[in-house]
């Protein structure tokens, strides 16, 4: 009974979360949980059973046929501490910018657009390049799933600044840093890696570029919404980005949205928008 009372209690607290603290709660529990196995077992002498397998991305075409929800589940797994620690933190500021313009769905669309992208890049390119020709070595990190909000961000506001330690660094070059490292570092070390991170950065770059034309390529998606989701609340985003424009217009476009949604503005509004967020 007590612990139907904390299991209760517990997904009270977890439906109270927006989906940014939920994606990165999920991570974290799915992270904790193998950890307090493998230690049960070393404890007790039981051998330790291989989790990740069933979750895990294998970079072959027969694999992912047979087990196809690894395309997507493999995002949730990370192989150590660090690797979690990083993607994390970058998802949380760039969805939290992502947030301050859209609307929950759509961060979820986005981030289980690039986990999936990502992995369709990984197992193809293994099959297509000679030069994985042998190598069965799986992926997992939700990399591609963060990269596609990161380049979505930079592509949608390149001329928004992020405080990177003690400089002040526009997007734009934030995401053209990072898609040049993933190159370069594609023959160096965790290839499997870098060729999804690129899934994501097409997917990111793609939805950000439809977006900035006027077309949401997000409600291609809306008959496979996962439950229903309030309109975001739009904070400083764009405020802080508009001083010189006319204020009370963007204000007047800011309450459209959180009235009505990001697709009911017309085009001249998106366009007002985009430009406030860039200068």
């Amino acid at each position: 009974m007590g612990l139907m009372k904390k299991y209760n209690k517990f997904s009270y607290k977890f439906s109270q979360l927006n989906i940014l603290e939920k994606i990165i709660s999920i991570n974290i529990i799915l992270f904790v949980i193998p950890l307090i196995i493998y230690t049960i077992c070393f404890l007790f002498k039981i051998p330790n059973p291989n989790i990740y397998f069933y979750l895990e991305l294998f970079p072959n075409i027969d694999n992912l046929l047979f087990r196809p929800w690894s395309l997507f589940t493999y995002g949730f797994i990370h192989a150590s501490i660090g690797h979690l620690f990083w993607n994390m933190i970058m998802l949380y500021f760039f969805s939290t910018l992502f947030l301050n313009l859209f609307k929950e769905d759509e961060l979820i669309f986005l981030y289980s657009l690039g986990i999936i992208v990502g992995g369709l890049f990984f197992v193809f390119s293994y099959s297509l390049f000679p030069v994985f020709t042998g190598v069965k070595t799986p992926l997992v990190g939700s990399s591609a799933g963060v990269i596609s909000v990161v380049i979505y961000m930079c592509t949608y506001s390149p001329n928004t600044y992020a405080r990177i330690f003690f400089f002040n660094v526009k997007l734009i070059y934030l995401g053209i840093a990072l898609i040049i490292f993933d190159l370069v570092q594609l023959p160096v070390s965790n290839s499997g890696g870098h060729i999804a991170h690129l899934g994501g950065v097409l997917i990111g770059f793609f939805a950000a570029y439809k977006m900035k034309s006027g077309d949401n390529i997000f409600n291609y998606f809306k008959k496979f919404k996962l439950g229903s989701s309030k309109n975001v609340q739009i904070k400083t985003f764009v405020h802080s980005n508009s001083k010189g424009k006319n204020q009370k217009e963007i204000d007047r476009i800011l309450d459209k949205i959180n009235e009505s949604g990001y697709d009911s503005l017309t085009n001249d509004e998106k366009k007002a928008l985009n430009e406030a967020s860039e200068n």
